[in-house]
């Protein structure tokens, strides 16, 4: 069967992958997370976790169809050259290798409701189509190891996904944050023309331990404030992020100077003037995942 569904986990850390010295490293911790300080309060680490396990869930849908891409390149100096795509990769194998061999898992994720619930859920399905982790993950689930920002999750992954399945895919879903979900669907696929209508965003919301009510509603409104000061607002006059603040933004997550390898529909050497007339001249109807595609 052709695959024609891209599953992509947009990540945004590097797991502190065990290598057999801390056999107890589930992810469960924020100290087994390369994380930055904004990323202690809410327990984005735990959310990390339920994008990997609500992508797979949802490549399980359709096996055979399905290809899910774990895409973040090399972001964390004191990780050393390992990608977030390979941490989420390697992590996601071992917690579900555990789960279904039985082993118990720490208490910070057998007692997360929904960790629980979708563990359980994608033992499950994999029983019922007779599939082992390691088969699923051989055949079914990659990386994309060069993307620094989210505009390159989406652009990238499309990319390598044409290139392992021949064909570029007729829909796509995404396992990330919520407050996240306009940039894709409303200024990513338009900048690269691909389809809106054909992606399909799977949310899930870092999750602070806050009993006050009002201290939860103003933690999740400076969220939304955030995303549109440092997202929304600058890819609304910068949709390719060739410009600075995006443009340092994006150097500053690359510490080892990583360069895709791709062979990308398009190019960006030079800060672009005018991205509607860029867009019009050199994107729209013209990339292979087109609606009106001309090539």
């Amino acid at each position: 069967m052709i695959k024609t569904h891209l599953v992509i986990v947009p990540c945004h850390s590097v797991w502190k992958i065990d290598q057999g010295l801390e056999p107890d490293n589930y992810g469960q911790s924020f100290k087994q997370w390369h994380l930055a300080p904004f990323q202690h309060e809410g327990r984005d680490h735990l959310s990390f976790i339920m994008h990997s396990l609500m992508a797979i869930d949802a490549l399980l849908e359709d096996t055979t169809g399905s290809l899910l891409l774990f895409s973040g390149s090399c972001t964390k100096e004191e990780a050393g050259p390992v990608s977030e795509a390979q941490s989420y990769f390697l992590h996601a194998r071992k917690l579900l290798n555990a789960v279904a061999n039985g082993f118990e898992l720490p208490a910070a994720l057998s007692s997360h409701r929904d960790i629980s619930k979708y563990c359980s859920r994608i033992t499950k399905k994999m029983n019922n189509q007779n599939l082992t982790v390691d088969e699923l993950f051989a055949k079914h689930i990659a990386t994309e190891e060069f993307a620094l920002d989210s505009l390159e999750n989406l652009l990238y992954s499309i990319v390598n996904f044409q290139a392992a399945t021949s064909n570029c895919p007729s829909k796509v879903t995404i396992a990330g944050f919520g407050f996240k979900k306009k940039r894709f669907q409303d200024y990513h696929t338009i900048a690269i023309d691909y389809p809106a209508s054909q992606l399909n965003y799977l949310s899930y919301e870092p999750q602070p331990i806050y009993t006050d009510v009002e201290q939860l509603e103003a933690y999740n409104r400076d969220l939304d404030i955030q995303e549109s000061r440092n997202a929304l607002d600058l890819y609304k006059v910068d949709w390719y992020g060739s410009k600075d603040p995006l443009l340092s933004k994006k150097l500053k997550r690359n510490p080892f100077k990583s360069k895709a390898n791709y062979t990308l529909p398009f190019s960006i050497k030079n800060p672009i003037n005018d991205d509607q007339a860029f867009f019009r001249n050199t994107i729209q109807h013209k990339m292979p995942w087109s609606a009106g595609a001309q090539i």
